[in-house]
């Protein structure tokens, strides 16, 4: 079959029971030595985060300032003209944008490769589509054989307009974008609302699967999830829903993209949560927030852009650790419950 002509075919959206591969099942049945050396792991990265408290992670976010290095973002400063960028001040480094190729008439894009330990390209991180960047992103997911789109914004926040309706849905099933002569059609195909396995999540995600048609009649089936009370700036409960998501898509052989309406802070959060889980799936020693920040940030400039984001990431860990009954150590849970208290005060 020509590349044209390639079709990937993909079952509907997931409602609860879908089986996964067995990599995307994290620690939910480890052999005795594998939970030993797991649980090893778990507990240096515990003892660490619960040493700091709240208090501590605050003030080691706040030593970690963010700013632009325009010397590093140059093709971000000659799309500005053309109104390629949501932002002015949130640059798109260099040295791993995702690049758009023939065809397309033109190969900027607001977006990064972000890796993690075992994967150089885990991640799209990207900007909320525009009115004048849809096809853009459109056929990037399809370039990159992207299956599964996390989308954690709403397009209307707090009155402001934080992303263009690009996607489409049972009202609008057909969606034509055009840029410089080439044409992208977005199909909607099925949407449901996502169940989670944990009946404690009161998360609200719509699962939309659509089909992607391009130049050369080229098509891919692709999962939208979208996160829709997410809060811009903030952080929604600190339960496993998230991880969840993460879980459903880490079995995927592109990218996953993800998007909140600038493509940091949101964004930056659930980047970090699945760096993490990343090392302890393969075995690897957990690293200190902080470093695995900056290591995110070299990638996608300003990633998490607040205390409470990055309170947010150790606190779902610590809750997901404690869920799995590896906290169970004399005096863990109790520093935990600790930790949590003042998590609470300092997220609100």
């Amino acid at each position: 079959m020509s590349k044209n002509n390639r079709r990937t075919s993909r079952a509907r959206p997931r409602t609860g029971t879908t089986e996964r591969s067995q990599k995307s099942t994290v620690l939910d049945e480890p052999t005795t030595i594998e939970r030993k050396q797991q649980k090893k792991q778990i507990l240096k990265f515990v003892a660490r985060t619960l040493e700091k408290m709240p208090q501590g992670l605050r003030a080691e976010f706040s030593t970690m300032k963010r700013f632009n290095d325009f010397e590093k973002m140059k093709a971000f400063k000659e799309a500005q003209e053309a109104g390629k960028n949501r932002y002015k001040d949130v640059g798109c480094l260099d040295n791993n944008r995702v690049k758009l190729s023939s065809p397309w008439p033109h190969e900027y894009i607001h977006a990064n490769y972000v890796a993690v330990p075992t994967n150089p390209k885990r991640f799209i991180c990207t900007q909320a589509p525009l009115e004048k960047t849809c096809a853009d992103f459109w056929f990037m997911c399809l370039q990159e054989k992207v299956e599964f789109i996390f989308m954690l914004c709403n397009l209307l926040e707090k009155g402001s307009k934080k992303c263009y309706e690009y996607y489409p849905n049972k009202k609008k099933d057909v969606l034509e974008f055009e840029e410089g002569g080439q044409k992208i059609t977005v199909k909607f195909e099925y949407s449901n609302t996502f169940q989670f396995r944990g009946a404690e999540s009161k998360a609200k995600v719509v699962a939309t699967e659509v089909l992607i048609e391009g130049p050369g009649g080229e098509t891919l089936k692709t999962t939208h999830y979208h996160w829709n009370d997410w809060p811009d700036r903030g952080v929604p409960a600190a339960d496993m829903a998230i991880l969840e998501l993460l879980d459903q898509a880490r079995p995927s052989k592109g990218p996953i993209v993800v998007h909140c309406s600038a493509g940091i802070g949101r964004t930056g959060s659930v980047v970090m949560l699945e760096y993490v889980m990343d090392q302890l799936i393969s075995g690897q020693t957990i690293e200190d927030g902080d470093k695995i920040l900056v290591k995110i940030r070299e990638q996608r400039n300003n990633s998490i852009q607040t205390d409470a984001q990055y309170l947010f990431v150790h606190q779902v860990i610590l809750n997901y650790f404690r869920k799995k009954r590896l906290m169970e150590e004399a005096g863990v849970q109790e520093a935990h419950d600790a930790f949590i208290e003042q998590y609470k005060k300092s997220v609100v």
